[in-house]
């Protein structure tokens, strides 16, 4: 009987665990083409293993993006003519929920893809580390913004399980934004839609009990 408490005892702590991840990130929208600079961003989180396929977890994102077109340019034929900021980093700290389904749910791997929702808190800067916000003659006439804006981050991943019942993994995908000033350029901007990120992360995962 006190056996079979402690078992259970043991899987209820299993199905919570807390989670480091960091890696590489890149940003695409008016300053760049593709993905081709890319920075740090680090995350933590906890994840709820209640089920075999379907299971959440919470995630608070910190880092920066940057992007620079030194030849980046905007013609609409007003006079001063247009002149937006060729260079941005932005620094992020984003809060978000994600439902995770796993394919492959055995004893040693779990192979997984992930759709959230959250917030995320972001602040162009210049290579003075100035910000862009307050930069009004960066944007067109009366082009104002706010800092907040919602995340879907869209990803897949695969997780490793080892003899201590930690995890060790990458996950990838987008973060996909409902912002277009990330780069703090919209109105002078040569691409249509919002800007998004690439991240890759790599991550640890330990088993917490509380």
């Amino acid at each position: 009987m006190v056996s079979n408490e402690l078992l259970a005892q043991d899987e209820q702590e299993k199905k919570k665990e807390i989670f480091f991840g960091i890696g590489p990130s890149a940003y695409k929208g008016d300053l760049s083409d593709g993905f081709d600079k890319w920075s740090m961003i680090f995350h933590v989180g906890i994840k709820f293993n209640r089920f075999k396929k379907v299971n959440g977890n919470f995630a608070l994102t910190i880092g920066s993006i940057t992007g620079q077109n030194i030849n980046y340019s905007y013609e609409d034929g007003s006079l001063p003519a247009p002149s937006p900021n060729r260079f941005f980093t932005t620094k992020l700290v984003g809060l978000n929920y994600e439902l995770h389904y796993n394919f492959i749910n055995s004893e040693k791997v779990k192979v997984y893809a992930s759709q959230g929702i959250g917030v995320l808190r972001f602040n162009p800067q210049d290579e003075y580390n100035d910000s862009l916000v307050d930069q009004l003659f960066s944007r067109a006439a009366n082009e104002t913004y706010g800092t907040i804006t919602l995340l879907l981050p869209t990803q897949v991943g695969v997780l490793y399980i080892l003899p201590n019942d930690y995890s060790v993994g990458v996950q990838a995908g987008y973060v996909n934004t409902l912002t277009d000033y990330l780069d703090n350029i919209s109105a002078w901007g040569n691409k249509k839609g919002n800007d998004n990120i690439f991240s890759v992360k790599f991550e640890i995962h330990i088993p917490v009990s509380f």
